[in-house]
């Protein structure tokens, strides 16, 4: 009984510290948890919350280890391979997600986020068929969902069908207003040359998210196509301020998508 309450002790202690967004403290007293009580029936959740706080420190080779011990002490554990998917995707291992979100939807074949990254990855690897089934299967198991569509819109953009891409993010954003479907959908009428409607999207969408320097870059381009150069440049130094190079800034800009 002792023993116990010293275990719960350092979990609450634990907590505590994640609570206080204090990473380096919580990591210790998880730490002490493992090497102290080294059979616990608990541990695989132990060395979750360990890789947790250690992806927040940017430690995230560790992070992907402890996750795999995890993994491996419960195999079917669906939130600690999501968890490892998502740190995957944070280290750009985009293969390795891939591998975690299959595992996730062999298990269970209905989990729509799953299904949905598995889709967008599948689109960044050029694989277009694979994609289309998972935004397909999760329309037809799930007709209202958002994800879904906003899965057919980023194909459907891949592919050029500006047309197509804005009606399923339309569907969406009548819904739900997001910054980063705005920007898809003016990236569409821009493509199109339907610069009145990408300037209110974009405009929408710098509401919204007022910190995203990809706006401005985004603005640029409509002010670029406008001949707006004195505009151009203003939205650049605005990009820089957020965070873009104007290396890549000017990357974005003379992109012909």
């Amino acid at each position: 009984m002792v023993a116990r309450q010293g275990y719960y002790e350092l979990i609450d202690s634990a907590e505590c510290c994640i609570k206080e967004k204090n990473w380096e403290k919580a990591e210790h007293f998880l730490r002490t948890v493992l090497v102290s009580y080294p059979d616990d029936n608990n541990n695989s959740l132990i060395l979750s919350n360990l890789a947790t706080v250690q992806r927040y420190q940017g430690k995230l080779a560790e992070a992907v280890k402890n996750y795999t011990y995890a993994i491996n002490m419960t195999p079917n554990a669906v939130t600690l391979i999501k968890n490892r998917a998502s740190l995957y995707l944070d280290m750009d291992s985009v293969n390795d997600a891939l591998e975690d979100y299959e595992r996730v939807l062999l298990i269970d074949e209905t989990d729509e986020e799953s299904r949905y990254y598995h889709g967008i990855l599948s689109l960044r690897i050029d694989d277009m068929n694979a994609a289309k089934k998972d935004f397909d299967h999760i329309l037809f198991y799930n007709p209202a969902s958002g994800l879904g569509r906003e899965g057919l819109g980023l194909w459907f953009m891949k592919r050029h069908n500006y047309i197509e891409a804005v009606k399923y993010f339309t569907e969406i954003l009548k819904q739900r207003p997001s910054s980063l479907l705005l920007s898809k959908r003016a990236e569409c009428y821009l493509a199109m040359k339907k610069l009145n409607d990408a300037g209110d999207d974009i405009r929408k969408a710098i509401e919204l998210s007022p910190d995203d320097g990809y706006l401005y870059v985004l603005r640029a381009k409509l002010n670029k196509l406008r001949y707006n150069a004195e505009d151009v440049e203003r939205d650049i130094r605005l990009a820089e301020q957020c965070g873009i190079s104007r290396e890549l800034a000017e990357q974005i800009l003379n992109s012909e998508k």
